[in-house]
């Protein structure tokens, strides 16, 4: 009778366990994707207007992008002066980002590490990944299309081309950019520059 007892108490006491596990991921996946707590932080020379490196004009760009039609390639540019964009994008990223690149863009462990498989783990989108390692134009063509589609990689990175429109996969890469240091955003600009010339 006792043995009983002690099963029983064990099986109750697993249970309980494991719903109390379950609820935590519950309450902590809530929290990181509901919240709006200020995870991501946006440098601070961003708070004021700064000059595009645009080649044409931003109202064209903008309203090309509103209206959902596909972007010209020469027109893909990440747009950091624009605080309602970036805060779209923010939104977007936790949407539909964070849970493969992590809450505050960090990627998932071992992402560096080559399975024979190509890199299916989720690189980080802070200054430690190789994000900012590629132009606009490239980044937007990942998103758009996956790391395997008109980009030419090979990646497990899903194509975003039916779920997020060419304005909100602009927002969220600006976002991204946005939490990027100084000098390796100037790095990145850099290499939209040698994109260009080509």
């Amino acid at each position: 009778m006792l043995l009983l007892s002690r099963n029983k108490y064990s099986r109750i006491m697993g249970a309980l366990t494991g719903f109390y596990a379950v609820g935590l991921l519950v309450l902590g996946l809530g929290y990181s994707f509901f919240s709006d707590s200020n995870a991501y932080k946006i440098s601070p020379e961003l708070s004021e207007p700064q000059p595009t490196s645009i080649e044409s004009k931003p109202d064209e760009i903008s309203s090309k992008l509103e209206n959902h039609q596909a972007v010209d390639t020469i027109e893909i540019r990440l747009q950091l002066n624009d605080p309602d964009l970036l805060n779209n994008g923010e939104r977007i990223y936790r949407t539909h980002c964070a849970v493969c690149h992590g809450i505050n863009l960090e990627g998932q462990k071992g992402w560096n590490i080559k399975d024979g498989q190509n890199n299916i783990l989720a690189p980080p989108h802070d200054e430690t990944g190789h994000t900012w390692h590629h132009s606009d134009e490239e980044l937007f063509f990942i998103t758009k299309y996956g790391g395997a589609g008109k980009a030419g990689g090979a990646s497990a990175m899903p194509g975003y081309e039916q779920i997020l429109s060419d304005k909100e996969i602009i927002s969220v890469l600006s976002f991204i950019k946005s939490t990027w240091p100084v000098q390796i955003r100037l790095q990145q600009d850099q290499i939209n520059e040698q994109t260009v010339k080509k």
